[in-house]
Protein backbone atom coordinates (compact mmCIF):
# COMPACT_ATOMS: atom_id res chain seq x y z
CA UNK A 1 0.00 0.00 0.00
CA UNK A 2 2.94 2.74 0.66
CA UNK A 3 4.61 1.71 -2.45
CA UNK A 4 1.58 2.62 -4.14
CA UNK A 5 0.64 5.80 -2.61
CA UNK A 6 4.71 6.55 -2.93
CA UNK A 7 4.06 5.92 -6.65
CA UNK A 8 0.59 7.92 -6.77
CA UNK A 9 2.77 11.20 -5.18
CA UNK A 10 5.91 10.53 -7.92
CA UNK A 11 3.26 10.52 -10.85
CA UNK A 12 1.20 13.97 -9.49
CA UNK A 13 4.50 15.82 -8.72
CA UNK A 14 6.00 15.00 -12.74
CA UNK A 15 2.78 15.72 -13.85
CA UNK A 16 3.19 18.93 -11.81
CA UNK A 17 6.46 19.56 -13.09
CA UNK A 18 5.44 18.77 -17.17
CA UNK A 19 2.67 21.23 -17.26
CA UNK A 20 4.54 24.07 -15.46
CA UNK A 21 6.02 25.11 -18.65
CA UNK A 22 3.14 24.83 -21.58
CA UNK A 23 1.35 27.60 -22.42
CA UNK A 24 -2.61 27.13 -21.25
CA UNK A 25 -4.92 28.96 -23.84
CA UNK A 26 -7.53 28.97 -21.00
CA UNK A 27 -7.10 31.39 -18.78
CA UNK A 28 -8.76 35.01 -16.80
CA UNK A 29 -6.88 37.77 -15.88
CA UNK A 30 -7.15 41.23 -13.97
CA UNK A 31 -5.34 44.24 -13.57
CA UNK A 32 -4.59 47.48 -14.07
CA UNK A 33 -4.97 49.52 -17.86
CA UNK A 34 -3.52 52.56 -19.04
CA UNK A 35 -4.39 54.02 -22.27
CA UNK A 36 -1.88 57.64 -23.42
CA UNK A 37 -3.51 59.49 -25.64
CA UNK A 38 -1.52 61.77 -28.22
CA UNK A 39 -3.47 65.35 -28.38
CA UNK A 40 -1.36 66.65 -30.50
CA UNK A 41 2.87 67.06 -30.63
CA UNK A 42 3.21 68.76 -27.31
CA UNK A 43 0.34 67.52 -25.14
CA UNK A 44 -1.07 63.91 -24.13
CA UNK A 45 -3.68 62.60 -21.80
CA UNK A 46 -3.36 59.42 -19.21
CA UNK A 47 -6.14 57.33 -18.79
CA UNK A 48 -6.24 54.93 -15.71
CA UNK A 49 -8.43 52.18 -15.00
CA UNK A 50 -9.17 48.07 -15.19
CA UNK A 51 -9.25 45.71 -17.62
CA UNK A 52 -10.61 41.97 -17.62
CA UNK A 53 -9.85 38.97 -19.57
CA UNK A 54 -10.65 35.85 -20.53
CA UNK A 55 -9.80 32.81 -23.27
CA UNK A 56 -10.82 29.11 -23.32
CA UNK A 57 -8.97 26.97 -25.30
CA UNK A 58 -10.12 23.57 -26.70
CA UNK A 59 -7.43 21.85 -29.18
CA UNK A 60 -5.77 24.13 -31.03
CA UNK A 61 -8.62 26.87 -31.05
CA UNK A 62 -9.71 29.02 -28.50
CA UNK A 63 -11.94 31.92 -27.72
CA UNK A 64 -11.11 35.18 -25.54
CA UNK A 65 -13.31 38.02 -24.40
CA UNK A 66 -12.01 41.48 -23.07
CA UNK A 67 -13.20 44.62 -21.17
CA UNK A 68 -11.09 47.59 -20.53
CA UNK A 69 -12.47 51.24 -18.36
CA UNK A 70 -10.41 54.06 -18.68
CA UNK A 71 -11.06 57.15 -17.06
CA UNK A 72 -9.82 60.72 -17.07
CA UNK A 73 -10.89 63.89 -15.05
CA UNK A 74 -8.32 66.45 -15.37
CA UNK A 75 -10.20 68.98 -17.63
CA UNK A 76 -13.95 67.17 -18.02
CA UNK A 77 -14.73 63.37 -16.92
CA UNK A 78 -13.75 61.18 -19.94
CA UNK A 79 -14.31 57.39 -20.00
CA UNK A 80 -13.18 55.35 -22.87
CA UNK A 81 -14.27 51.93 -22.88
CA UNK A 82 -13.74 48.82 -24.73
CA UNK A 83 -15.22 45.43 -25.27
CA UNK A 84 -13.46 42.55 -27.37
CA UNK A 85 -14.70 39.46 -28.60
CA UNK A 86 -13.05 37.19 -30.66
CA UNK A 87 -11.71 33.52 -32.17
CA UNK A 88 -8.49 31.75 -32.34
CA UNK A 89 -6.17 29.41 -33.79
CA UNK A 90 -2.87 28.38 -32.69
CA UNK A 91 -0.28 25.91 -33.81
CA UNK A 92 2.97 24.39 -32.27
CA UNK A 93 6.00 25.38 -34.72
CA UNK A 94 8.29 23.43 -31.87
CA UNK A 95 8.07 22.95 -28.48
CA UNK A 96 8.41 25.88 -26.78
CA UNK A 97 6.68 27.95 -29.13
CA UNK A 98 3.03 28.41 -31.22
CA UNK A 99 2.04 30.72 -34.33
CA UNK A 100 -1.40 32.47 -33.15
CA UNK A 101 -3.88 33.90 -36.04
CA UNK A 102 -6.81 35.79 -34.09
CA UNK A 103 -10.13 37.19 -35.55
CA UNK A 104 -12.18 39.57 -33.13
CA UNK A 105 -15.02 42.57 -32.89
CA UNK A 106 -14.53 45.53 -31.24
CA UNK A 107 -16.85 47.74 -29.95
CA UNK A 108 -15.21 51.34 -28.33
CA UNK A 109 -17.53 53.67 -26.35
CA UNK A 110 -16.61 57.15 -25.41
CA UNK A 111 -18.40 58.88 -22.33
CA UNK A 112 -17.68 62.33 -21.51
CA UNK A 113 -19.40 65.17 -19.20
CA UNK A 114 -18.77 68.76 -18.14
CA UNK A 115 -20.81 70.99 -15.86
CA UNK A 116 -23.70 68.73 -16.01
CA UNK A 117 -23.79 68.11 -19.60
CA UNK A 118 -22.59 64.51 -21.16
CA UNK A 119 -21.97 63.05 -24.10
CA UNK A 120 -21.85 59.29 -25.59
CA UNK A 121 -20.26 57.78 -28.81
CA UNK A 122 -19.94 54.09 -29.78
CA UNK A 123 -17.72 52.26 -32.34
CA UNK A 124 -17.72 49.30 -34.04
CA UNK A 125 -14.49 47.56 -35.52
CA UNK A 126 -13.13 44.21 -36.50
CA UNK A 127 -9.77 42.87 -35.61
CA UNK A 128 -7.58 40.83 -37.40
CA UNK A 129 -4.09 39.63 -35.77
CA UNK A 130 -0.91 36.79 -36.52
CA UNK A 131 1.85 36.36 -34.17
CA UNK A 132 3.79 34.33 -32.11
CA UNK A 133 3.37 33.04 -28.59
CA UNK A 134 6.90 31.07 -27.10
CA UNK A 135 8.68 30.35 -23.67
CA UNK A 136 11.45 32.33 -22.93
CA UNK A 137 12.38 30.11 -19.99
CA UNK A 138 10.97 27.94 -17.18
CA UNK A 139 8.50 30.64 -15.78
CA UNK A 140 8.68 33.07 -18.61
CA UNK A 141 6.28 33.75 -21.96
CA UNK A 142 6.39 36.51 -24.32
CA UNK A 143 3.86 36.92 -26.97
CA UNK A 144 4.34 39.33 -29.98
CA UNK A 145 1.43 40.47 -32.68
CA UNK A 146 0.88 42.67 -35.56
CA UNK A 147 -2.59 43.95 -35.64
CA UNK A 148 -5.20 44.78 -38.13
CA UNK A 149 -8.48 47.13 -37.27
CA UNK A 150 -11.29 48.52 -39.30
CA UNK A 151 -14.85 49.18 -38.89
CA UNK A 152 -17.29 51.43 -40.63
CA UNK A 153 -17.27 54.18 -37.80
CA UNK A 154 -13.05 54.02 -37.54
CA UNK A 155 -10.53 54.26 -39.75
CA UNK A 156 -7.51 51.42 -40.54
CA UNK A 157 -4.92 50.79 -38.41
CA UNK A 158 -1.86 47.99 -38.29
CA UNK A 159 -0.76 48.35 -34.71
CA UNK A 160 2.00 46.07 -32.65
CA UNK A 161 1.26 44.25 -29.26
CA UNK A 162 3.79 42.72 -27.30
CA UNK A 163 3.19 40.78 -23.71
CA UNK A 164 5.53 39.16 -20.84
CA UNK A 165 3.59 36.23 -18.83
CA UNK A 166 5.82 35.66 -15.54
CA UNK A 167 4.78 32.27 -14.00
CA UNK A 168 4.67 31.46 -10.64
CA UNK A 169 3.17 27.75 -11.13
CA UNK A 170 1.40 26.57 -13.38
CA UNK A 171 -2.20 27.90 -12.24
CA UNK A 172 -1.00 31.63 -11.27
CA UNK A 173 1.25 34.15 -13.09
CA UNK A 174 1.48 37.75 -13.72
CA UNK A 175 1.04 39.57 -17.32
CA UNK A 176 2.31 42.54 -18.48
CA UNK A 177 1.56 43.61 -22.38
CA UNK A 178 1.69 47.00 -24.52
CA UNK A 179 0.00 47.90 -27.79
CA UNK A 180 1.23 51.28 -29.55
CA UNK A 181 -1.14 52.77 -31.88
CA UNK A 182 -1.79 56.00 -33.81
CA UNK A 183 -2.25 58.66 -31.67
CA UNK A 184 -2.19 56.04 -28.09
CA UNK A 185 -0.52 53.45 -26.71
CA UNK A 186 -2.10 50.72 -24.00
CA UNK A 187 -0.34 49.39 -21.31
CA UNK A 188 -2.05 46.85 -18.49
CA UNK A 189 -0.41 44.72 -15.70
CA UNK A 190 -1.91 42.28 -13.67
CA UNK A 191 -2.87 38.78 -12.96
CA UNK A 192 -3.61 35.47 -14.83
CA UNK A 193 -4.87 32.59 -13.55
CA UNK A 194 -4.68 29.75 -16.10
CA UNK A 195 -6.96 26.05 -15.72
Amino acid sequence: MKKQIVLALALAAASFTATAGERSYSYVEAGWNRANLDIDNNNDADFDGYTVRGSYGFEQFHVFGAYSSVNNDDLIDIDLNETQLGFGIHHAIDEKADVIGEISYLRQEVDASAFGVSAKEHANAYRISAGVRGELGQHIEATVKANYTDGSDVGSEFTPSAGVLVKFNPNWGLFLDAEAGEGITRYAVGVRASF
